[in-house]
Parts: C-alpha cells; structure tokens; sequence
C-alpha cells in the first residue's frame, strides 16, 4: 500500500488530520476496515474452520 492510497482511504473513511495525529497506523487501518465493512453489510462472511478428523489426516 502507497502512502497516497493510505491517505485516500483515510480521507474516505472521514478521517482528519487531527485524528491522524492521535491515532497509529495500525489504529487508522483498523478504523479504516470497520468502516468498510459496515458499508458492505453483504459481505461474504469468512469460512469456518472445522476440526481436522482422522479421515482427514489419512487423506492427506
């Protein structure tokens, strides 16, 4: 990620330079991902994980 793509997606987001100041970049990246994802409510949601079964590992 550019620092210009960083600083779009803040200003995007509604953040200011005064909130950046207060804030550390990986405060503001995930201010930036809440915000994205409450625009997008219909997101895919992430996969679950399963336990492995002994099937499983004699496939493998």
């Amino acid at each position: 990620m550019s620092t210009e793509t960083y600083l779009y997606l803040c200003k995007e987001c509604g953040l200011e330079h005064d909130d950046l100041e207060t804030m550390t970049i990986g405060m503001t990246l995930d201010y930036i991902e809440s915000y994205l994802e409450m625009k997008n409510p219909n997101k895919k949601e992430k996969k679950t994980v399963r336990k492995a079964s002994q099937s499983d590992f004699d496939s493998f």
